[in-house]
């Protein structure tokens, strides 16, 4: 949501024009208020809130309307003065400071193209220097007009005018540009003791029988409605202290008010200086904080549309997948029918090389419906007593042709069980044979693959050890990503889809997956599975030495 000043900035030209001249209107009030407590030790106002409109006046203006509101503000600022009882040449000094005042401010503080406005920590900071820079410019004008036509003391009025107009501009202008952001219903009890405790708080520090200054006991509750309450209830709670404190020590009242005269007034400077000081820090604090919700409710948005964008991806992929799955059959279907019929050698090869790509086309729609399903299927198959270990002889038999074919040796070994477990046999089954065909497909001519079953107190350990190429270790952490394909597997067919699938079935029979390799002696992965009560048989007995049985 926008600010105040922002919101005028692009409203329409008639109610721009009107906000600018209420507040001049505005400037021309305060400065009649202001000149009415006006101590004749320094000449200079307590505090000069008519700089504050001047500046937002500014703000609101566009482009080269700033230079017609600047000599609106000297005129607004030399009537204030003459209506005060000021000596006309003061009076224009003193119009000519305002204005030269609230151009600086405004210069440093907006651009031509770009409304000012307090929403981050740069804009604070620019604040702070802009605010600084222009009590420093009005303080050295309005000290030297004193000099040269009321013989005033140069530095006495300089450091008089500085905080009265940093304190002014520092405490009302950021009402107007910081944003306002939604309330929290669940923080509104929260907000009203917090209020009430502030206004217990500024009546002990600054109200009258004070004997110690305990005015630092403010800032903790400034910092309490900056991390709870956004950065424009900091504003407000700024504003009412920056008014109490200065306000009661003007007229005397509290520790800082106890003298007379001179005292007072330097007394009300130090206040001032101290809650510029005070307010600097807790909007500094307020716009970090406030920088931090925006970034993080950025990332939620991010998050939540790249979660969205994932389900597209996954839906458009099973709806593709779905409208494949029935040509490749058709083709496949024909092709097999082909292969049974006569034909010479040619054409006979074509055949079996569209047979063969078709099942490979085929296993690689399949593996993207079970993908997409697992993206918005959580639970497994039908739950059920399955011996782990007779599941894994019948795998290692199935492919035992694959690995022959491939010159590999394919074995199983067996620690103690028992190896009974309650899960989907179905999944547990497709597990089993994507890791032990994906080691024996990996692994070169003469080499081994090993799938062993251990049990434990904890669970059931599934390990599957092969001596082939192995995977770099670089790319361990990606193997289970959809479509990565590590580098030493780049010369093999594959899809990259294998170890996601496994991985995802592992996910939701409630076990894990390690994989392990140091990309020159193989790979070793273990899948560990929940122990459950033992339904069935034991695991295959030991040979006579006592060695685990072995197929």
């Amino acid at each position: 949501m926008n600010n105040l000043v922002a919101s005028l900035w692009v409203a329409p030209r008639q109610w721009r024009y009107a906000a600018i001249l209420l507040l001049l209107l505005v400037a021309y009030g305060l400065g009649r208020a202001s000149l009415a407590a006006t101590p004749p030790q320094t000449g200079v106002a307590h505090w000069w809130p008519a700089a504050a409109a001047a500046v937002l006046a500014l703000c609101v203006a566009r482009g080269r309307e700033r230079w017609l509101v600047a000599g609106l503000v000297v005129v607004v600022g030399v009537a204030s003065n003459l209506g005060g009882g000021r000596p006309l040449p003061v009076a224009i000094g003193f119009g000519l400071a305002n204005a030269l005042e609230a151009m600086v401010v405004t210069g440093i503080l907006a651009t031509r193209d770009e409304p000012a406005r307090l929403h981050t920590v740069r804009d604070v900071l620019r604040f702070a220097i802009a605010v600084v820079c222009g009590a420093v410019t009005i303080g050295v004008v309005a000290a030297g007009t004193l000099v040269l036509f009321e013989s005033g003391d140069f530095g006495t009025v300089l450091l008089s005018a500085i905080p009265s107009h940093a304190f002014a501009v520092f405490v009302l202008v950021p009402l107007a540009l910081v944003r306002s952001v939604p309330g929290r219903p669940e923080r509104r009890l929260e907000l009203l003791i917090h209020v009430g405790v502030m206004l217990l708080v500024l009546v002990v520090a600054y109200g009258p029988g004070r004997s110690v200054p305990i005015s630092f006991l403010v800032l903790p509750l400034l910092t309490w409605a900056a991390f709870r309450f956004g950065i424009k209830i900091v504003a407000w709670e700024l504003c009412g202290t920056a008014l109490v404190a200065s306000g009661l020590t003007s007229m005397g009242i509290g520790y800082f008010g106890g003298g007379q005269g001179t005292a007072i007034a330097t007394a009300g400077a130090f206040v001032q200086i101290f809650l510029v000081t005070y307010a600097s820090s807790v909007l500094l604090l307020a716009a970090e904080l406030a920088q931090r919700d925006d970034v993080l409710t950025r990332e939620q948005e991010v998050v939540q549309a790249l979660l969205e964008l994932n389900r597209q991806k996954d839906d458009f992929v099973s709806s593709v997948s779905h409208e494949l799955r029935t040509p490749i059959t058709s083709i496949l279907g024909f092709a097999e029918e082909l292969e049974d019929t006569e034909l010479d050698a040619d054409q006979a090869r074509f055949t079996r090389v569209i047979v063969r790509n078709s099942h490979r086309l085929a296993q690689l729609v399949e593996d993207l419906l079970d993908l997409s399903k697992m993206s918005t299927q959580t639970d497994a198959g039908q739950a059920e007593p399955v011996d782990l270990a007779a599941l894994v002889a019948e795998c290692v038999e199935e492919l035992a042709p694959q690995a022959h074919a491939a010159g590999v040796s394919l074995t199983a070994e067996f620690g103690a069980g028992p190896f009974d477990v309650r899960s989907s046999e179905t999944d547990l089954r497709r597990v089993l044979t994507n890791l032990v065909s994906n080691a024996v497909k990996f692994t070169p001519p003469h080499g081994q693959v090993w799938v062993g079953c251990t049990a434990d107190a904890d669970g059931v350990l599934l390990t599957v050890s092969d001596n082939g190429i192995g995977i770099p270790p670089q790319d361990i952490e990606r193997v289970f990503d959809r479509f990565f394909r590590s580098a030493s597997a780049e010369l093999l067919a594959g899809t990259g889809l294998g170890l996601p699938l496994t991985k995802g079935l592992v996910d939701r029979l409630g076990g894990t997956i390690d994989l392990q390799s140091d990309g020159r002696t193989g790979t070793h992965v273990t899948v560990a599975l929940p122990r459950v009560p033992a339904v069935t048989a034991a695991a295959p007995a030991a040979d006579s030495s006592g060695a685990p049985a072995r197929m």
